[in-house]
């Protein structure tokens, strides 16, 4: 199973089409500031499983802002990442997926991709898909509890053929 982990589309929606295009994910999940690109998702890509949250530029957006989803036996936490102020850092929501006891936890917000460990949890922000000079996402493989690839890439730039 092959997740696509995406962040802060702002309406890009040819981003995230293209990374769809690209990696060809099982399920993708996006984690706030793109509502209607998300709405593009389940209309162009049914197949795909979707999980997402709202982020602070989602307004009027009834979508909770905070998701727990089990898949392939891997417990992953979806927040956009401001209500736990990921801005500042990543400690409290380290703490907070502690106690929560996930194995992933995934967060936006910052536009900065990264990746943590912190006692035995795993923190992905795919940084924005939708700004910057090159926009990036994440891919996750989760098998029996554990996660075998964690990558973080970039789109090919816009010049680039394939």
């Amino acid at each position: 199973m092959k997740i696509l982990v995406c962040s802060d589309s702002h309406g890009n929606w040819e981003n995230l089409q293209r990374a769809l295009e690209l990696e060809r994910p099982d399920v993708v999940f996006h984690l706030g500031d793109g509502r209607s690109d998300i709405l593009r998702v389940i209309r162009d890509w049914p197949e795909v499983e979707l999980h997402s949250v709202a982020g602070n530029c989602d307004w009027r957006s009834r979508q909770r802002t905070e998701e727990m989803v089990t898949l392939e036996g891997c417990r992953f936490l979806l927040s956009h990442g401001h209500e736990h102020a990921v801005k500042s850092g990543y400690e409290a929501y380290f703490h907070y997926g502690l106690r929560q006891r996930v194995d992933v936890l995934l967060a936006g917000h910052t536009h900065v991709p990264c990746v943590k460990y912190y006692r035995g949890v795993l923190l992905m922000n795919p940084g924005s898909i939708g700004m910057g000079s090159r926009p990036g996402y994440g891919i996750l493989v989760p098998e029996d509890g554990i996660i075998t690839r964690c990558e973080l890439k970039r789109l090919p730039d816009y010049g680039q053929n394939g």
